[in-house]
């Protein structure tokens, strides 16, 4: 799949480089411009000297996205311009620029020059397109898997690369995915659908993020097929031999999380801890007397890998 695209990529571009010398600036009714252009970095920071005043915030977390795509050649050219008004300042695309500046290194893009005020009053009012619609357009996830799917597959590549250190660790930020990185997150990650449908049916008995019970059925799989059976068909009849019993712990830290209500929301990272500290001990016959997370100043307790 890499290699392919890859290579996909560098046609595009030797394309785009032959018919650069013929192209035409297509020009709209209100004399606005718009053309292909192979952007520098020294460009973008040219443009964003031009940026306008109270232009939205910066997004970094998109910004990283959008460097990690150029520097790996997985930069798409999706439509989506940069965009200039009647005086030249950049109204549209600012993440992008300095994604460019960021990569030291180019990208093509669409530009569009010659907005005028009244386009501002509606510039970006329309609904953007999500993960979940990129899986299901491209055929990686059905409609009703689709949001499942990208969150297990953002939770799985963050565990993977050890960016789910502990039981508060959060995913977010420069740990979200770009939506081809998720597009390949998805298609390397075998039976991740199921994993999805699987899932949803086992949070009706236990109330944890779908997208840490898909993973920790993903991981748990790869161990021990007829144990990881076992261990959610437990889960799901309410098997509980008494005090000690990792899953009559499991249930009843689960439940004490969510009687404290929003304040101990429980987050995929915490839920991982659970669900892997409870297959250890299940798979190590351990008694489990406690589901302990830590604190900030004690420090929080480390995810253990299962086993």
């Amino acid at each position: 799949m890499t290699r392919e695209k890859s290579t996909a990529s560098a046609e595009t571009t030797q394309d785009l480089e032959l018919s650069a010398e013929t192209s035409s600036i297509a020009v709209g009714p209100g004399g606005e411009t718009a053309e292909y252009v192979f952007v520098t970095p020294e460009m973008a920071a040219e443009w964003l000297a031009r940026n306008i005043d109270r232009n939205r915030n910066v997004k970094k977390s998109r910004i990283s996205g959008y460097v990690r795509d150029i520097q790996s050649d997985n930069w798409v050219l999706t439509g989506e311009a940069i965009k200039f008004d009647t005086d030249g300042r950049l109204i549209d695309g600012q993440n992008r620029c300095h994604a460019i500046v960021s990569a030291g290194c180019g990208a093509w893009v669409l530009v569009v020059r010659g907005i005028s005020q009244e386009a501002l009053v509606v510039l970006d009012s329309g609904s953007a397109r999500n993960t979940g619609d990129m899986l299901v357009i491209t055929g990686l996830a059905e409609r009703a898997d689709a949001k499942d799917v990208g969150a297990i597959a953002r939770l799985h590549v963050a565990w993977k690369k050890g960016d789910v250190k502990h039981a508060a660790s959060h995913i977010g930020g420069s740990a979200q995915l770009t939506k081809t990185e998720m597009a390949e997150a998805v298609m390397s990650i075998p039976d991740i659908d199921f994993a999805a449908r699987f899932a949803r049916n086992v949070y009706r008995y236990i109330r944890l993020p779908v997208s840490a019970l898909g993973v920790a059925f993903l991981e748990f799989s790869a161990i021990d097929v007829d144990d990881t059976a076992e261990f959610f068909n437990r889960i799901r009849d309410g098997i509980q031999t008494g005090p000690g019993d990792p899953f009559l712990t499991l249930s009843r830290r689960v439940a004490s999380d969510l009687q404290a209500g929003a304040s101990r929301r429980i987050l995929p990272g915490q839920a991982l801890f659970y669900l892997f500290r409870t297959w250890n001990a299940y798979r190590g016959g351990e008694t489990l007397l406690k589901l302990q997370i830590g604190s900030p100043q004690a420090g929080f307790a480390p995810v253990p890998p299962p086993r």
